[in-house]
């Protein structure tokens, strides 16, 4: 699969742009107009993404001034982009794809409207990539992907997954993997790896970010995305660090409660 380039798909096509409160919408043209009702419901959806992240994050009005000031850049291509690419196979009749680079937010969809619930909650948890690394930057996948998840969870209406079905995640995962499987999934190879064999490594993130929180506060998991990057092989003593215990320690703990 070629990687899609975004940065020249944007360079060499025409754009409509549209303005809210919150986000400064560029419309491929061969997508509908902004007048449309699905664009009009992505539109209003996206904003309040916005707020209602901030607000779960704890940000500051100043935070929200200066982004009400600039707004954020939101591209959504046309499903060309994908076939370019290759990045759907033909019998894969829905797809939808979001990133979040310092150019914007991204989104392309091809089988589902622009107001599907499943665009909405693509959008929500792009959204808070968006917030949280503007705050305290990326740490690797596993806290990054579980950051997204957990607060994608908790804000959104139609959930991807109930609290009962992550914890049958971790417990089927953790019973068939070694012990110490948290911090190989700290590096950003292994979890990726993981993912690509089917691994429900988006919910073992979940369920370290979740029992992190629920321990150690909101501010012990910034400082560790604080200490952090993305690529950072040193993670695993980050967070013990942090938190004042080792990795197995938390893999039991959080076990023993899920």
């Amino acid at each position: 699969m070629k990687k899609l380039d975004m940065h020249g798909y944007r360079r060499s096509h025409c754009w409509r742009v549209e303005e809210t409160t919150e986000s400064l919408f560029f419309i491929d043209v061969a997508l509908p107009g902004p007048d449309s009702k699905a664009m009009r419901n992505l539109f209003e959806a996206t904003d309040q993404c916005h707020q209602r992240v901030r607000e779960a994050l704890d940000l500051g009005s100043e935070t929200k001034d200066k982004e009400r000031q600039r707004r954020t850049n939101t591209w959504l291509y046309a499903s060309d982009l994908l076939a370019e690419a290759d990045f759907a196979e033909s019998k894969q009749q829905k797809v939808f794809y979001g990133t979040v680079n310092p150019a914007g937010l991204h989104f392309i969809t091809r089988g589902l409207a622009w107001d599907d619930p499943i665009v909405f909650q693509c959008v929500l948890h792009e959204v808070v990539h968006f917030w949280w690394a503007d705050q305290v930057g990326e740490a690797p996948s596993l806290l990054n992907e579980g950051v997204a998840v957990y607060f994608e969870h908790v804000l959104g209406t139609d959930t991807v997954k109930g609290r009962g079905t992550l914890r049958n995640f971790w417990h089927e995962y953790s019973g068939r993997t070694k012990p110490g499987f948290l911090r190989r999934l700290c590096s950003n190879d292994v979890f990726w790896t993981e993912k690509g064999a089917g691994e429900p490594v988006y919910e073992i993130g979940v369920q370290v970010v979740s029992f992190l929180l629920d321990t150690y506060g909101l501010q012990s998991v910034k400082h560790v995305f604080l200490g952090s990057y993305y690529d950072d092989p040193d993670l695993p003593q980050n967070i013990e660090s942090v938190v004042g215990a080792s990795l197995e320690y938390l893999e039991v703990k959080i076990s023993a409660s899920s």
